[in-house]
């Protein structure tokens, strides 16, 4: 009989549970060769230091100028010119002029299957960019169906979208992160089905508003907190439509210093509100923070329409999985996996396998591929070993005995190692959610990318611009009023923001999105109480956090969900 344990991190030293359905669950999902199951031991690490672990290999919003290892031409690449590994464009990596089984190699049972991964892996071409159907959008990455797009990442389905994350089946949205279903939306975190809105977090099916927090069918409303189903808002006093609009037309909105001082006056609002201890609609015996129709889902952040989830961050469309990191859309059976998803299931310690692949264990960027084992950048192959073809007979004798060694190891059950994560670790999302300095990453053998800032005499130093707009839109270069780096507001850009009546931006388009990013919260869970009841919840706002928080069934009957 499966019997719970109590663990402690070789990561961390910090002390964890793993309970009897982590135990069946590591069961279910193990493989199976020749009728006999290959089962998972119950992992080493905490499931932040998992997590951690799995964030290093992904890459979420840094891009590179560089020359393609075949060409020699310059492209736009998620990978720094400095790369152990060759990187095509993506036309050349899909072409016909390379064989990624040309690369493969002969398993040595003496030696390490990580290093032996690690070898063959730096010497195999990989794609510049993640990316599915785009038109006019170069200067994307981890997105599909995007069009007239300019830096925007992590999305699906956008329209003239820029310097946005996660701007899904959205258009026209200008510096947000988290936005569904919305259009003509500036500076708008966690927003849904909203038209027209600036300066919102967590709001649905608002139009036409400025300065909003967790308001629900609201229009014509500015510097609302928790209101539902209204119009013709001040800071939640209601005024007439005459009133309103004289309101608005006195406010300076291009100015930058008004944009501040409004952001100041607005959060000191907010803070006066209680808020609920995590974002969810239709959640089911749920522990997290930001889940959208989702059931039997414990520890986990940003899922939707998902079921029986377990420390899974990023997840949308998916069943049945454990420490599982971005994507899904139609996975089911996933564990110890990141950037994996699209028709896919049984993919055990994967990352970026995609397009219908299944039962694979320890690949890496494998397309439509089924029955592989520690394969890397194939594409619709099968029963293969470190990028060699065999018969499925072969296969079934051979990734066993892989097993055994791995198990004599350590390294069978466990995800890949960060010091072969591809890119460095100050471009990957662990730097979002568990920061290192660069000497802290390199004690740890992990990559860095040291950005030799370009000479720009002609760049005004932000604190120079002018407080509002330019006269014209002639394109300008800008040093950075947080790292001083020096960065580029085209033409279009400028237009773009003299379209929302808005100041420019004073920060790198990464900097912006990781600000956007901090206001969303964290990835861990605190125990706290009920600000009103008293009542126990675990909640992704820390003990210090100077937010009033409710449990979200109290919140619920006050201001309604």
């Amino acid at each position: 009989m499966l019997k719970s344990m109590q663990k402690s991190c070789t990561q961390c030293a910090a002390g964890f549970d793993v309970t009897e359905d982590d135990l069946a669950f590591y069961e279910k999902v193990s493989p199976v060769f020749n009728g006999k199951k290959e089962l998972i031991p119950p992992p080493k690490q905490c499931p932040l230091c998992r997590l951690r672990r799995r964030l290093t290999f992904r890459n979420p919003i840094h891009v590179f100028l560089r020359n393609s290892s075949l060409s020699g031409k310059q492209i736009f690449s998620m990978w720094p010119e400095n790369t152990a590994f060759p990187v095509y464009s993506n036309g050349e990596w899909w072409g016909e002029a390379w064989d990624p089984l040309q690369y493969g190699i002969q398993a040595d049972p003496r030696s390490s299957f990580f290093e032996q991964f690690a070898s063959m892996k730096e010497k195999i071409p990989h794609y510049a960019l993640s990316v599915g159907i785009t038109e006019n959008s170069d200067y994307c990455n981890n997105a599909n169906h995007l069009k007239n797009c300019y830096m925007v990442f992590n999305t699906e389905h956008a329209e003239d979208g820029m310097y946005c994350e996660m701007m899904n089946s959205s258009r026209s949205c200008l510096d947000c992160t988290y936005t569904s279903n919305s259009e003509l939306c500036y500076q708008c975190i966690w927003c849904s089905h909203c038209y027209d809105v600036q300066n919102a977090e967590d709001c649905d099916n608002c139009s036409e508003s400025a300065f909003l927090l967790q308001c629900r069918s609201c229009t014509h409303c500015f510097g609302c907190v928790n209101l539902r189903h209204k119009n013709y808002c001040i800071f939640n006093e209601q005024k007439t439509k005459e009133e309103y609009e004289h309101f608005i037309g006195q406010l300076k909105t291009e100015s930058h210093a008004w944009h501040t001082e409004m952001k100041r006056k607005f959060r000191e609002f907010c803070l006066q509100f209680a808020r609920p201890h995590a974002v969810a609609i239709n959640a089911l015996d749920a522990s997290g923070n930001h889940m959208t129709n989702v059931r039997n889902v414990s520890d986990s952040f940003y899922a939707a329409d998902a079921e029986f989830l377990s420390n899974c961050l990023n997840i949308f469309e998916a069943s049945h999985c454990r420490d599982y990191s971005v994507w899904g859309a139609h996975a089911e059976q996933i564990y110890e996996a990141i950037s994996c998803g699209t028709n896919v299931q049984n993919l055990l310690f994967c990352y970026e396998c995609w397009d219908g692949s299944s039962d694979l264990q320890y690949c890496f960027n494998c397309i439509g591929c089924q029955y592989c084992f520690g394969c890397c950048n194939l594409q619709k192959k099968s029963f293969c070993i470190f990028n060699k073809k065999y018969s499925k007979e072969e296969y079934d004798i051979l990734v066993p005995e892989i097993i055994e060694q791995m198990r004599k190891t350590g390294e069978w059950g466990e995800f890949f190692p960060m010091r072969i994560a591809p890119g460095p670790y100050n471009c990957s999302i662990a730097q979002r959610y568990f920061p290192l300095t660069k000497e802290e990453a390199k004690e740890q053998g992990l990559r860095w990318y040291d950005e030799e800032l370009p000479e720009a005499p002609l760049a005004i130093d932000a604190s120079k611009l002018p407080d509002a707009l330019p006269a014209i839109d002639d394109a300008i270069i800008v040093q950075s009023e947080q790292s001083k780096k020096p960065f580029k507001i085209t033409s279009q850009e400028i237009k773009r923001y003299r379209q929302f009546h808005v100041p420019l931006p004073r920060t790198t388009y990464d900097e912006r999105m990781e600000e956007r990013t901090k206001k969303l919260g964290g990835i861990r869970l605190y125990d706290r109480t009920c600000a009103k009841t008293g009542k126990p919840i675990k909640t992704a706002y820390p003990p210090d956090s100077p937010w009033i928080v409710w449990d979200k069934d109290t919140y619920d009957q006050e201001f309604g969900g």
